[in-house]
């Protein structure tokens, strides 16, 4: 620890005597240290546990408590990353516009490119590995909970473990950073970040996720139940029957059946020849983690990118 003088010829008492890069990094980790270790300890602590749980997977069983511990920590998997990456991202440049104290780090001989980056590169590295870590350390866990975790793949269990958790992180932070810096209001940045997050989300997983590879297609004699041929935790993505001519009725499209005292009538008067399913199986699961984290990212790119058009215009 020295002093440090700028070429103007201020003097600042409890900083390295770096150049400008080291000085800027230096007041970034400053800033950012505690928030840093916070979410170091949550990581930590989350690890823990989900090696602790994994150990209790006895033949792919856990007991009812563990059951709902599990559930509890998937719930918090999907939420974490928003959470963290909303009160890294949201606050970091919005805050610092609010309270004036951006006026300062850019008179002291940095440029504002150099200041922008050096604040993103540290939250967004720190938060990145954290989760990445968290969610690799999820997916290990959780592999062996066969009766727990049925499907992988589907929505509120996919996005809780692997790659994907540091991808939301990173979108999350991405967001929150550049909504900050267009509307340079802390609050408002979280709510942006939360509404457009929740919205990524449920697209991925409701309409996109299903069409990363081709399912399976399986296929059994009309009076028995097609995907009782599927692997276990398959991802179950279409369901029906196939009449004489060979095409396909999703189920929904049959329920009528259901309503006439007679189904297998029904099923006859249809021409119905055999029942069919398509399914995703559990070992796409790491495909799909990277397709995913692969979309992820490049939106994220394109959010940080209309952050960096912003950042040029005035900031006071």
């Amino acid at each position: 620890m020295g002093t440090a003088r700028t070429d103007a010829g201020r003097t600042h008492v409890g900083v390295p005597a770096f150049g400008e890069g080291g000085r800027v990094i230096w007041v970034t980790w400053r800033q950012q240290r505690l928030q840093i270790f916070a979410v170091v300890g949550i990581v930590a602590a989350l690890s823990l546990v989900l090696v602790y749980l994994r150990s209790q997977a006895v033949n792919g069983a856990l007991s009812d408590t563990n059951q709902l511990i599990v559930s509890y920590i998937l719930l918090l998997l999907v939420v974490l990353p928003v959470l963290l990456g909303m009160f890294f991202g949201a606050p970091l440049f919005a805050r610092e516009i609010e309270q004036g104290t951006h006026v300062f780090a850019l008179t002291q001989s940095v440029s504002r490119t150099r200041w922008l980056i050096t604040k993103a590169a540290m939250a967004c590295g720190s938060l990145a590995v954290a989760m990445f870590v968290l969610g690799v350390v999820a997916a290990w866990a959780f592999e062996p909970m066969k009766s727990t975790m049925q499907t992988r793949l589907e929505t509120g269990q996919f996005e809780a473990q692997g790659v994907v958790v540091g991808g939301y992180a990173i979108l999350a932070f991405a967001v929150g950073a550049t909504a900050g810096l267009v509307l340079r209001n802390t609050l408002a940045a979280m709510v942006v970040t939360l509404i457009m997050y929740g919205a990524v989300l449920l697209t991925l997983g409701q309409s996109v996720r299903e069409n990363y590879a081709e399912p399976s297609y399986f296929e059994a004699p009309v009076n028995q139940v097609a995907s009782q041929a599927e692997p276990g935790r398959s991802w179950q993505v279409d369901y029906g029957f196939v009449d004489a001519t060979g095409k396909q009725f999703p189920l929904l499209s049959t329920r009528y059946c259901a309503a006439e005292p007679n189904v297998r009538a029904c099923f006859d008067r249809m021409n119905f020849v055999a029942s069919y399913s398509k399914a995703h199986l559990p070992n796409q699961f790491w495909r799909f983690q990277f397709t995913e984290l692969g979309l992820v990212l490049a939106l994220s790119a394109l959010v940080l990118g209309a952050g960096v058009g912003v950042s040029r215009r005035p900031l006071a």
